[in-house]
């Protein structure tokens, strides 16, 4: 006699949809609607807990739908950052101009007042 898999086969009983058989007998495991229904209130008759399952009774395998692939693609499009970045690089260049083309040379010039090497003219009043 071949040996019958442990899983989830028609319920011998027909209270449920499956109930689960561990490889040597039944269990209180049952399951309605291919949801597990937790365990049988009504366990099965002491003679039918060791009868194996019938051939062809196993339940449908369940296997998970394949996970959809994700791509990620990037924008062409300007970012807001990008943006702001260039506006900033922008005011800094303005900047740096600005203060090039507004620097004072005077800094370097003597700002005292030429010296004189003549006694300044006098004047008569009379």
């Amino acid at each position: 006699m071949s040996e019958i898999r442990p899983g989830w086969y028609s319920d011998p009983k027909g209270s449920h949809l499956y109930r689960y058989w561990n490889g040597t007998q039944w269990t209180d495991q049952i399951s309605n609607g291919g949801t597990h229904s937790g365990l049988d209130p009504d366990p099965l008759a002491p003679g039918m807990i060791t009868t194996p399952p019938a051939p062809g009774t196993a339940a449908p395998s369940v296997t998970p739908p394949p996970q959809p692939t994700v791509q990620v693609t990037q924008s062409r499009g300007s970012s807001v950052g990008t943006i702001i970045a260039i506006i900033l690089a922008v005011a800094a260049i303005i900047l740096v101009i600005v203060l090039i083309t507004n620097s004072d040379d005077s800094s370097t010039e003597d700002t005292q007042p030429p010296a004189t090497t003549e006694a300044p003219a006098t004047t008569e009043s009379g």
